[in-house]
């Protein structure tokens, strides 16, 4: 009895990790009342059955349910997934919950989504069939500060050949991004039924004082259109031009009472660190990686400033590229900057890294606020290998006190007379290996004819090169650029290139936009599909500031073979 009681156990908690996971995410939240949002319920597994979406019924309305089917193969890895897509419209305003569903045996998570009342400036005057609105979550920003920028078009009527116009500005600079994809949603003014297309942008303000977003054109046509959907009657087309309000904006200067390095207007700032090896427990001579992760709200990753370190001399520093991502919301963009930098201490002992410090403005408190990241200690014992010479300056005195019959003396603790002389006759055997390796080397290798200097930086050349053809064959964008500064510090070895915009000052208007693209798929913040075939034919076509690399190129092997 207790053997089948345990193995029906077993079997349920075995199929606990069987179960499948299903993720639940929204199209946008917070959502307006009585506007339509999308319900996605995802997994990357075989559910156990159909789902029942019937207790959705108590806070929703479910309007359409569709699903669909994704199939990806990355790396040679195939991955599948299906999704529930539900288009719904929430019963009421207040903060709903959005229950767990059933697939058969399988549950998804539960989640909530915020519903907001209906606008009154929409719902009170606004009654034509198309029209467009638009709003900023600020008219008074600081320069430099994020500005969201919402466009909403309505339409109750269908339409062709529609289109919208882009944002300007007039009266100052301000730097214009798009946010993420258009959002598609219903709502109903006045019993009226409106498709809505939602869409955002990120507007930056480069100088102070007044600025105006000048209104967006909609341009549309309604009615039958086409050979065969002519009306002889002439009721078929219409022409439609819409414009939304112009909004202005009063863009305040840095405020005096800022006293940082760099002016950085976010809504949240944040500086963390990471360790590639516990600093508490290095060696003597060992490397380990420190990243700074510098993570804004409401700014761009190329806005973010250097983060100084200001380590002690006694620590040898070698620091990497920084590394930019950039990412959005609902509350716009989300930038984040990586400071690598390898740390080497090359003496024993404990060192103190003193305090970051960042000063930044928080547009949400309109105050000063600073990101810290605290004092810290590194501790390096002494490294088993290091060298004899150095040794006795390593060695730390420790002063103990030993209790007497009669009074108390203090006593050194020193290296043992007979570890040193270990070390003498470990020393003097590793110096008759070493001449008797020297010897044996000097008998058998014979003198090798020395190749020039120009022979020897064409192979160089050329094993950069060829790491350029395979990464582009791989469409392998990482692997691309190290070749690429590689083989660009072969060729001008004087100009120290670290980056790829260093490259694009020797190259043709073509190739810049090739570098560019390259740019943007590294570090852009979207992914785009990069095609290294492009990239290498105009890398071939290049002349690199009259240094030919044809004649390199031209003993590869060809990038598709025939």
């Amino acid at each position: 009895m207790n053997i089948k009681l345990i193995f029906t156990l077993m079997l349920l908690l075995f199929s606990q990790f069987l179960q499948a996971e299903i993720s639940i995410s929204v199209d946008r939240n917070p959502v307006v009342a009585d506007e339509s949002f999308k319900l996605v319920f995802e997994s990357n597994q075989k559910v156990d059955g159909e789902p029942d979406f019937s207790p959705l019924n108590k806070s929703f309305t479910v309007l359409n349910t569709s699903h669909r089917s994704n199939t990806q193969i990355i790396n040679g890895k195939m991955t599948r997934s299906r999704q529930w897509i539900l288009t719904v419209i929430a019963n009421q305003a207040g903060i709903l919950s959005i229950p767990s569903i059933r697939f058969g045996k399988d549950v998804s998570q539960a989640s909530s989504i915020k519903v907001v009342a209906n606008a009154p400036s929409i719902t009170g005057n606004k009654t034509d069939d198309i029209f467009v609105e638009v709003e900023v979550n600020s008219k008074t920003p600081y320069v430099q500060a994020q500005v969201i920028y919402t466009v909403k078009l309505y339409r109750a009527v269908q339409t062709n050949n529609a289109s919208l116009s882009e944002p300007e500005i007039r009266g100052g600079q301000a730097v214009v991004n798009k946010l993420g994809e258009d959002k598609s949603f219903e709502t109903r003014i006045k019993g009226k039924k409106y498709v809505v297309i939602q869409r955002q942008y990120a507007l930056f303000p480069q100088s102070s004082g007044a600025i105006k977003i000048e209104p967006l054109v909609f341009q549309g046509q309604t009615g039958l259109v086409g050979f065969f959907n002519f009306d002889p009657f002439g009721s078929d087309s219409k022409l439609i031009v819409k414009r939304s309000d112009s909004i202005n904006l009063e863009v305040k200067p840095i405020p005096d009472s800022f006293t940082g390095d760099t002016w950085l207007p976010a809504s949240q700032l944040t500086i963390q660190e990471q360790w590639s090896l516990d600093p508490g427990k290095l060696q003597q001579g060992e490397a380990t990686t420190r990243t700074l992760t510098l993570k804004a709200n409401g700014l761009v990753a190329s806005n973010l400033p250097e983060i100084e370190n200001n380590l002690p001399a006694t620590l040898k520093q070698y620091p990497d590229q920084p590394e930019h991502e950039e990412s959005y919301d609902e509350n716009g963009f989300i930038g984040i900057r990586h400071d690598k930098m390898a740390i080497i201490p090359i003496e024993a002992g404990e060192y103190i890294l003193p305090e970051i410090k960042i000063a930044w403005w928080n547009t949400d408190t309109d105050k000063m606020e600073f990101a810290e990241l605290p004092e810290r200690s590194i501790y390096a014992e002494i490294s088993a290998t290091a060298p004899v010479s150095e040794t006795p300056k390593l060695l730390v005195e420790k002063v103990i006190p030993v209790e007497k019959n009669i009074d108390e003396e203090i006593i050194k603790i020193a290296e043992p007379a007979s570890s040193q002389a270990l070390w003498k006759w470990l020393s003097l055997i590793l110096f008759i290996l070493w001449g008797i390796t020297l010897f044996i080397f000097w008998k058998s290798k014979r003198i090798p004819v020395r190749p020039n200097n120009d022979s020897v930086k064409e192979l160089s050349s050329r094993q950069y090169l060829k790491q350029l053809k395979q990464a582009c064959a791989a469409n392998d964008a990482v692997l691309t650029k190290q070749a690429l500064l590689g083989w660009a510090n072969d060729l001008w070895p004087d100009e120290k290139i670290s980056s790829i915009n260093t490259v694009k000052v020797h190259c043709e208007k073509d190739f810049q936009l090739k570098l560019d693209e390259l740019n943007a798929c590294l570090y852009g913040k979207t992914t785009i599909q990069w095609n290294g075939a492009d990239f290498l034919r105009s890398f071939e076509a290049q002349s690199f500031n009259n240094k030919l690399t044809a004649k390199s190129i031209g003993k590869l092997e060809p990038l598709y073979k025939t």
